[in-house]
């Protein structure tokens, strides 16, 4: 009965977000600015209550470092800090209240923010491979300006915080071990 009533809700809620989205297409433009960052954050907000119903988690191996993330200069040399400093500084920090350092940095702490911090991952790149098939469409429909400005709200919105949570850990596991 508990599933069907999480199938259910989900359901409604989709319906609904599929006619909010409609909806600023017909108030702002498709083509628009405005648009496409409504577009990209809707959708990631539709994800969130999605996956907390029904939470996802990519193989353990997704999450391993590659040799050259591990020492964070590649996700430097792409911006990585700025976006940290928005994120932690700024009004955005609000939005992930469970991602920062634990006051006692102890084995069951660290464990607890290591998977904050891959549930955050994961969410992002669903929403982040959601939000493509859009950009392909606009691209088919010679909306260029629409693809463009979709694909730079998907990289902010998604694509970094992917990158900020893997710079993270690959800082956390290079000052505690991992």
């Amino acid at each position: 009965m508990r599933l069907a009533l999480k199938i259910a809700g989900v359901a409604a809620l989709t319906i609904g977000f599929a006619a909010l989205v409609r909806w600023l297409a017909h108030a702002c433009g498709p083509r628009s600015v405005v648009f496409a960052f409504l577009l990209v954050w809707t959708i990631m907000c539709w994800v969130t209550v999605v996956l907390r119903a029904f939470p996802v988690r990519f193989p353990d191996r997704y999450y391993h470092l590659r040799p050259a993330e591990r020492d964070g200069r590649l996700y430097e040399m792409l911006g990585v800090r700025v976006a940290k400093g928005l994120l932690r500084r700024g009004p955005l920090r609000i939005f992930n209240p469970k991602l920062r350092l634990p006051p006692v940095s102890d084995a069951q702490s660290l464990a607890k923010l290591d998977a904050a911090m891959r549930n955050a991952e994961t969410n992002h790149v669903i929403m982040f491979v959601i939000v493509l098939p859009v950009i392909v469409h606009a691209v088919l429909s010679g909306w260029w300006d629409a693809a463009a400005w979709t694909l730079l709200f998907n990289v902010l919105i998604n694509a970094y915080p992917v990158m900020l949570q893997r710079y993270n850990r690959g800082r956390l596991a290079a000052r505690y071990g991992g």
